[in-house]
């Protein structure tokens, strides 16, 4: 707990958003024909007619199988579960000037730090035995809420933008790791008894911006190009600790940062 970090569960890569999207994979760059093209392509919005509503809801079981070089005995599988609302967004489509332009209103779930592991391990040597009981708690996600814009510069090329706000005042930005020890055995001979509790909570803002562009080469060819930027972001760190000392002496401690 001492040497804790900050944990991410999978890879830090979004991949979009939709059923029918992710199941055209990096393809549906050159699609984009629904209200997530936001997510993936905003050159693309422009082929909405309509105004269009969208939601899309997730679903995910993440198992992990943990091995401890020094402590076989704490390998074990672990797994969590989590639903949520992946994807809403509103767009609307109007001309001016004779040019096809797209407005829309995203908001995107993007990242998801969800995780639970629970473990034992033994100590022994250098006058102590004990038992040792581990659990670890991860919870939160990173979002952003999306503005887009599209405009049909000729009838087969599109171009188009979004800005995402990644801001905890805003959306759900934030994450915490809860750690929890209990310790029993014995140390010198003495009776040993601890728990230990620690929370670390993290919030961050940020901002970014996709730029995307559509080519409708003829009626069987599409081309399509995004660009994502990097962003810095501004991090919140608090850290809180908890120490409980059962015997041989009673001692409560505490540490905030």
């Amino acid at each position: 707990a001492d040497a804790a970090e900050v944990e991410i569960p999978s890879s830090f890569n979004p991949v979009g958003s939709g059923a029918r999207a992710l199941g055209f994979g990096g393809a549906f760059i050159a699609v984009a024909d629904d209200a997530t093209a936001a997510s993936w392509n905003p050159g693309g919005l422009t082929q909405l007619r309509k105004p269009e509503c969208s939601i899309v809801g997730s679903f995910f079981h993440r198992g992990e199988d943990l091995t401890f070089g020094t402590n076989p005995e704490a390998d074990g599988s672990h797994s969590v579960s989590d639903q949520n609302i992946n994807y809403l967004s509103v767009t609307y489509p109007f001309e001016l000037s004779e040019y096809n332009m797209v407005f829309s209103l995203s908001y995107q779930h993007l990242y998801d730090f969800h995780r639970e592991w629970e473990w034992n391990s033994n100590q022994k040597g250098a006058g102590i035995e004990a038992y040792d009981n581990w659990s670890y708690q991860q919870t939160g996600s990173l979002t952003a809420v999306g503005i887009s814009y599209c405009i049909r510069i000729i009838p087969q090329v599109s171009a188009g933008f979004t800005l995402n706000f990644w801001d905890d005042g805003l959306t759900s930005n934030n994450w915490e790791e809860k750690y929890q020890s209990i310790t029993s055995g014995t140390i010198d001979g003495e009776t040993l008894d601890t728990e230990f509790d620690e929370i670390e909570e993290y919030s961050l803002k940020g901002f970014n911006y996709n730029l995307g562009i559509l080519w409708n080469i003829n009626s069987q060819w599409k081309l399509g190009a995004v660009f994502k930027s990097p962003f810095k972001a501004d991090v919140e760190h608090k850290s809180k600790q908890h120490v409980l000392r059962l015997s041989p002496v009673y001692k409560t401690d505490y540490r905030d940062y």
